[in-house]
C-alpha cells in the first residue's frame, strides 16, 4: 500500500533551505520562524528515512540521499505551483491562459501583445510556453496555439495560417555563403531543429537541393534556439516565415534562396468545444486573427518587391 506524501509545506521547505543552503534564508523566503523550516525538514527527513542535509556551522548542505530527492521532486512541485497559478487565473473574470509553443511565443506573440493588453487593460492574461509533443492540447486553458495538420478531435479549431520554409541566415552569413556550394549540399554551416528534423528535407526537396544530412552542422533542441543561432551568426536554418516576419523585415535574417516551400502544416488555434467563450476569448481570437492577417499582408507586399534573398 503507498505511503501517504509528506505535506506540501515540508516540501517546500526542502525546496528553499536547498537551494539557499540555509535554514535562515528558506524562513525568510516562507515567512516562516527557522525553527519551523527546521521541524518540517526533521519531518520529511523522518519520512524518508534518511538524512537530506549535512548541518554546518552557519549553512546546511544536500547529502547524497538529498540532491537524489531534490533531482526527483523540484519539477513536480513547480508544476504543482504551475497548476495552482493557472487554475486561479482561470477563475478571473477577464482571465486568459493562452497555451503555445516557445517559439510562436517568443518570436511572434510576444512582440505583438502590448496591443491586446491596451486594448484589454483589465485582463489578467497567463502565457504558458510548453512543448507539445504532435501538438496536443489537454484542454487546461482557454486556448491553444499549435502547430499540425488538423488531427484534433473534441477541439473547436481555427486555422490561423499555413506553414511555409525558407532557408535564413544573419546577413554576414549569407553575404559569405558560396549559393553553388550550398545549392551543392557543400556546406557545414547548417542548423537543424531537433523538434522538426523534417524541415531540411521537405525544403530541399522542394527546392531542388541536396538534403544536407544530420551528420552535418548544428542540432538545436527548438526552433527558438534554432533561430535565435542564426541570428548569431551560427549557420543556415529552415525557418517558418510568418515566425520569423519581424526578423526578415528588420534584416536581422535574410534568406540564401529564393524558394519558399509549403509544409503542409499550419498553425492552429484550438479551443474545448464543451466551454462556451468568455468575452475576452472572443476578443482576443479577434485580435490575433487581425494581426495574423497583418503578419500575412506584410510578407506578402515583402515579396511583391522582391525584397526575398540577402544582396551580392
Amino acid at each position: 500500500m503507498p505511503q501517504p506524501l509528506p505535506s506540501l509545506a515540508s516540501l517546500r521547505s526542502f525546496e528553499a533551505s536547498a537551494r539557499l543552503e540555509s535554514f535562515s534564508k528558506a524562513a525568510q523566503e516562507l515567512n516562516l520562524t527557522q525553527a519551523a523550516i527546521s521541524q518540517q525538514v526533521r519531518l520529511l527527513e523522518d519520512r524518508v528515512g534518511g538524512e537530506l542535509f549535512r548541518r554546518e556551522a552557519r549553512h546546511v548542505k544536500l547529502t547524497e540521499l538529498g540532491r537524489l530527492y531534490r533531482s526527483l521532486t523540484v519539477d513536480a512541485l513547480r508544476e504543482m505551483e504551475s497548476a495552482f497559478e493557472t487554475v486561479r487565473a482561470l477563475a478571473r473574470p477577464d482571465a486568459l491562459v493562452v497555451k503555445t509553443t516557445p517559439t510562436f511565443a517568443s518570436y511572434w506573440l510576444l512582440p505583438r501583445l502590448s496591443s491586446f493588453q491596451r486594448a484589454w487593460p483589465s485582463a489578467s492574461l497567463t502565457v504558458t510556453a510548453v512543448e507539445q509533443p504532435g501538438g496536443q492540447f489537454d484542454g487546461v486553458g482557454d486556448v491553444s496555439i499549435t502547430t499540425g495538420q488538423d488531427q484534433w478531435h473534441g477541439y473547436l479549431t481555427t486555422k490561423l495560417f499555413d506553414i511555409d520554409l525558407i532557408a535564413v541566415a544573419s546577413p554576414e552569413v549569407a553575404r559569405r555563403t558560396d549559393l553553388g556550394r550550398f545549392l551543392a549540399g557543400n556546406t557545414d554551416m547548417i542548423i537543424h531543429t531537433m523538434r522538426r528534423l523534417d524541415d531540411w528535407t521537405l525544403w530541399c526537396a522542394g527546392a531542388g537541393v541536396p538534403n544536407f544530412q544530420l551528420d552535418r552542422g548544428t542540432i538545436l533542441f527548438n526552433s527558438a534556439l534554432s533561430y535565435g543561432a542564426a541570428e548569431k551568426g551560427m549557420g543556415i536554418v529552415i525557418a517558418e516565415e510568418a515566425m520569423i516576419a519581424d526578423q526578415l523585415v528588420e534584416g536581422a535574417l535574410v534568406e540564401v534562396h529564393s524558394a519558399r516551400v509549403a509544409s503542409g502544416r499550419g498553425y492552429y488555434l484550438l479551443e474545448p468545444d464543451h466551454r462556451a467563450r468568455k468575452p475576452i476569448v472572443n476578443a482576443f481570437i479577434h485580435w490575433l486573427q487581425q494581426e495574423m492577417s497583418t503578419t500575412t499582408s506584410l510578407l506578402s507586399e515583402r515579396r511583391g518587391l522582391g525584397m526575398t534573398t540577402s544582396p551580392d
